[in-house]
């Protein structure tokens, strides 16, 4: 159980808060480079509780800027990109990417504009998303995480506004368990219910042939976490398996402070949760995919971006894959989750060991340092590989690529289960 103040402490994330202050020292993704293009060069953003107005110049560069000119207040979401920056639409006037006025017409006082400036924040693209940084100077570098800096590898993105508090859907990362529960026997009761066939669905589950039946939506029977230099690695045992298959000698990250790691074969994937304000999280789906032996990736520069949708026309929830049964359990926590009523047990060891983990780095900002995974040496931040159970990486023929041989004893905490599902006459 939270109490109510450190809840406040984790969740809240505007000007002043101490969780904004953590997550202000982050750079974090807001939107695609194909979506600023000639008929789309500016795109509202709100992130941190500010609304700001992205945009891209004629000269190819990228700006993040105050939503609304100091003039008259007029979004200049609606302005005209310049060859060093906006246009205000309403009379006129231009603001460079630093946010200060650099042309002012009909002004007949030439140097009145430089007493104008509106904020600005850091923006950088990568990998084909653009990341934006809100925190106190000097800037850390963009993070080269492995997938945004590896070459020739398909990708593509999605973006879904998630009405909830960014800490419930990134804690859903640390919680192992419910992969057989909201995605094994919920996603098996959604597909019934939806498409009938119960009979033939109920048989492929029990035969360990449905495509529900993955080897992680099995009874869990040990779960366990680790912390790394760049957040924790989550671990798992399931049924049918022991310590020796990947998904416990490897496992796969939760990256402070607000994206996981997944995927299996030849596709991996990064999901992000962007605090737009205290009660909505942006969460950006990073879907990669590298070429097999001789597969050729076609068009790898271009990456595209896709809005997905909470709700179908009637106002249901979308539920046929494992990101839409999330975004349904993260809004049904409410807008900020109440955690001075939860009743935790030992499957929460890893969601615990997490809030410690953010209260820790809140203090570390607090006392005026550098919380884990701000870079500033471009030697360190070259490639950051990181470690993902049942997946090839490139140039490596063995599956989990330079961790294919990690051998891990006792995890920081780890929690034996017993998981049954007599009650469903099912034993697997």
């Amino acid at each position: 159980m939270l109490s109510q103040e450190l809840n406040e402490r984790l969740t809240r994330v505007g000007p002043g808060t101490s969780g904004g202050e953590l997550m202000r020292r982050y750079w974090h993704p807001v939107a695609a480079t194909i979506d600023l293009n000639r008929k789309t060069p500016t795109k509202h953003v709100r992130l941190m509780g500010e609304d700001l107005t992205l945009f891209r110049m004629l000269n190819g560069g990228l700006g993040l800027v105050a939503l609304r000119c100091a003039h008259r207040s007029t979004s200049l979401v609606q302005g005209i990109p310049e060859q060093d920056g906006i246009r205000c639409a309403y009379h006129g006037w231009v603001y460079g990417p630093d946010g200060q006025c650099i042309d002012m017409p009909n002004e007949p006082n030439e140097s009145f504009k430089d007493k104008v400036k509106v904020q600005s924040y850091s923006v950088e693209e990568l990998g084909g998303v653009i990341f934006a940084y809100t925190g106190p100077s000097p800037v850390p570098l963009l993070p080269r995480w492995d997938l945004l800096a590896w070459e020739n590898i398909g990708r593509r993105l999605t973006f879904t506004v998630v009405p909830a508090n960014w800490l419930q859907c990134q804690e859903n990362s640390l919680d192992p368990v419910h992969f057989e529960w909201l995605h094994g026997y919920y996603g098996r009761y959604v597909r019934d219910r939806e498409h009938g066939d119960v009979e033939e669905q109920v048989t492929d589950w029990a035969a360990g042939t449905g495509a529900w039946n993955r080897q992680f939506s099995k009874p869990h029977t040990l779960i366990g976490f680790d912390r790394f230099e760049h957040g924790i690695i989550k671990r798992r045992v399931t049924e049918g398996i022991d310590e020796e298959h990947e998904d416990w000698r490897i496992g796969h990250p939760i990256g402070f402070p607000n994206f996981v790691r997944v995927g299996a074969g030849w596709d991996h994937s990064i999901q992000w949760r962007v605090p737009i304000d205290d009660e909505h999280t942006l969460h950006v789906r990073y879907m990669c995919h590298l070429p097999a032996p001789g597969e050729t990736i076609e068009n790898p520069e271009i990456v595209p971006s896709e809005i997905v949708p909470i709700w179908d026309a009637d106002g249901k929830y979308v539920l046929d894959l494992v990101p839409h049964q999330d975004h349904m359990i993260w809004i049904a926590q409410g807008a900020i989750t109440d955690r001075s009523t939860e009743t935790l047990n030992s499957i929460d060891v890893g969601v615990i060991m997490f809030r410690k983990m953010l209260d820790e780095q809140i203090r570390i900002v607090q006392d005026g340092g550098d919380p884990i995974n701000t870079f500033r040496d471009p030697a360190e931040n070259q490639c950051i590989v990181l470690p993902q159970e049942d997946s090839f990486f490139p140039g490596d023929e063995r599956r989990g690529g330079p961790f294919a041989d990690d051998r891990r004893g006792t995890p920081d905490v780890m929690a034996e289960l017993s998981t049954a599902y007599a009650h469903r006459g099912e034993t697997s």
